[in-house]
């Protein structure tokens, strides 16, 4: 469960930095869409409060770093003249980009036993900080073509929704004080399956 966080985090923390470092490479205002990004992330923190909470954690990060991606595979579509286009569709990418930090931060915290929240949060912040670091490197492969970099930056995140899947739903329910917790939570989710498929089979 750790590790697919790791790999989440890891993969997803590679586009988001990869938009927000490189808006130079848009060619539009740099200055102008920093300050647009920066107004909307407000708004659009309610956005994923609301989503959080209605749609649960797996769900509302799936949407939005589908969006994320999205947003960043639309830019690579759209021409150098249309310039407000490209500049609201980096905008809406950085917006997104610190909704999807703030719901897997949540996400990450209900999910860990207590008795490792801190050391695994811990793992989980390298993994993202490497990812982060690593982020500008790509811009390298530009010299191949000048849409490659931006297509790993909007797939990344559609391979990160994947591994959401893989992980549990948190949306009230009890936090894990223990490893043993998590196991428990696991070992009744696995029953209550094999009861209810056993009462679909021996229905008919």
């Amino acid at each position: 469960m750790n590790l697919l966080f790791v790999l989440y985090r890891f993969m997803v923390w590679i586009s988001l930095y990869g938009l927000l470092i490189n808006f130079q490479h848009l060619r539009t205002n740099v200055f102008l869409l920093q300050c647009l990004s920066g107004t909307i992330t407000i708004p659009a923190s309610f956005v994923g409060i609301f989503l959080v909470n209605h749609l649960g954690r797996r769900i509302s990060q799936l949407f939005i770093i589908c969006l994320i991606g999205i947003s960043i595979l639309a830019i690579i579509f759209v021409p150098q003249e249309m310039q407000i286009l490209r500049m609201v569709l980096a905008t809406l990418g950085g917006a997104f980009s610190f909704v999807s930090a703030g719901c897997s931060i949540v996400h990450a915290n209900e999910l860990l036993p207590t008795i490792i929240r801190a050391t695994a949060l811990g793992i989980i912040g390298i993994a993202g900080s490497t990812g982060s670091a690593l982020s500008p490197l790509f811009m390298i492969l530009r010299t191949y073509s000048a849409s490659l970099p931006w297509i790993i930056y909007g797939v990344l995140p559609f391979l990160g929704g994947l591994v959401v899947f893989l992980l549990p739903e948190t949306k009230n329910q009890p936090l894990p004080d223990s490893i043993q917790d998590v196991e428990n939570e696991g070992r009744v989710s696995r029953q209550a399956k094999h009861k209810d498929t056993f009462i679909k089979v021996t229905q008919f």
